[in-house]
């Protein structure tokens, strides 16, 4: 009966240790450009976030990110080192 007892212990404070766990909110992403690599507007706290080599890019708006996400090479390099200036030709999305 003790045996039963300890092996039912284990397993509640198994489970609540995964439940707890499991109920944290997700860490927010550092976005890395201030500029939007499409359009050299502001980025937008808002807006979605796409992640290349390392680097956590966000954009103006969410219109942006689908094209971001067809050719990351080519509008990562709008930006500069620091991610504060563009320095490609910009591109309307709006």
């Amino acid at each position: 009966m003790k045996t039963l007892s300890f092996f039912s212990l284990v397993i509640i404070v198994s489970l609540s240790a995964c439940e707890k766990s499991g109920s944290q909110k997700p860490v927010a992403k550092t976005v890395f450009n201030e500029v939007c690599p499409i359009s050299g507007e502001p980025v937008s706290p808002k807006s979605k976030t796409v992640e290349h080599e390392g680097k956590v890019y966000g954009f103006c708006c969410d219109s942006c990110e689908p094209k971001f996400k067809a050719d990351p090479a080519k509008y990562s390099a709008n930006l500069s080192a620091d991610g504060k200036t563009f320095v490609g030709k910009p591109e309307s999305m709006h």
